[in-house]
Parts: structure tokens; C-alpha cells; sequence
């Protein structure tokens, strides 16, 4: 089958929810990106977006999470991935509060919008 680093960090995320080997797909992504004429223009946008679904995945799964720990896998200052995670949360629509004083994300419920259930019962 068909690979390349785009493929393969999505397969990472998403398949094997491997957040040490997204985080290695990234940067070979940007090596790629980088060098392809047609969508050297998308890099921080694609940048963006691969940062926001790595932490949107890793938060939804964990329960509490370390900004440091967040800030060293997103290769951000603390201070700027608790920023970060403010506009994840709202973008994202995270149950989820900012424990700055101990240096903490806490997770709310994953509770299922009342929209999706009737979407979803719907469609059988």
C-alpha cells in the first residue's frame, strides 16, 4: 500500500493513537511539505492543524494532563500551550478547566451531544 510521511502520521494518530511517532511524522511531514513547490504554502496551516488534532486526541483520552508535558510533545513554551489549550478547548468544544496553579489540564465527561445521538439513531 501506499505511504509517505502525511499517511503515516495520520495512521499513527488515528489508527495506533501513537503520539511519540505523530509527534516524529510531524517533523518528517515539514521536511516534506517543505520541499514540494506545490504545498510549500500550506506548511504552518498544516502545522496548526497537526498540533491541534494531536492534543484534541491526547486530551479526549486522558483524563488530567501536565501543560509541561503538553508544551515538550508540542514543542511550545508552558505559557504558550496553556494558551494553546484555552483555544483548543473552545475550538474543539472540550469539557475540560485549566488548573494553572499546580500546572494541570482536567478533563471533564465525554458526554455525546444530544444532536450526534439523534444523528446516530437515525442512521439505523
Amino acid at each position: 500500500s501506499y505511504k509517505d510521511p502525511i499517511t503515516e502520521f495520520v495512521e499513527s494518530l488515528y489508527v495506533n493513537f501513537d503520539f511519540d511517532e505523530a509527534q516524529a511524522k510531524l517533523k518528517e511531514c515539514t521536511t516534506v511539505i517543505e520541499n514540494d513547490f506545490f504545498i510549500v504554502g500550506c506548511l504552518d496551516e498544516f502545522t496548526e492543524n497537526a498540533r491541534l488534532i494531536i492534543s484534541e486526541i491526547f486530551c479526549r483520552i486522558h483524563q488530567r494532563i501536565e501543560i509541561d508535558m503538553l508544551a515538550d510533545n508540542l514543542n511550545m513554551e508552558p505559557a504558550e500551550a496553556e494558551k494553546w489549550v484555552v483555544n483548543m478547548i473552545r475550538l474543539a468544544h472540550l469539557d475540560a478547566k485549566i488548573d494553572s496553579k499546580n500546572g494541570y489540564v482536567v478533563m471533564g465527561g465525554t458526554q455525546v451531544p444530544v444532536y450526534q445521538k439523534l444523528i446516530d439513531k437515525t442512521k439505523d
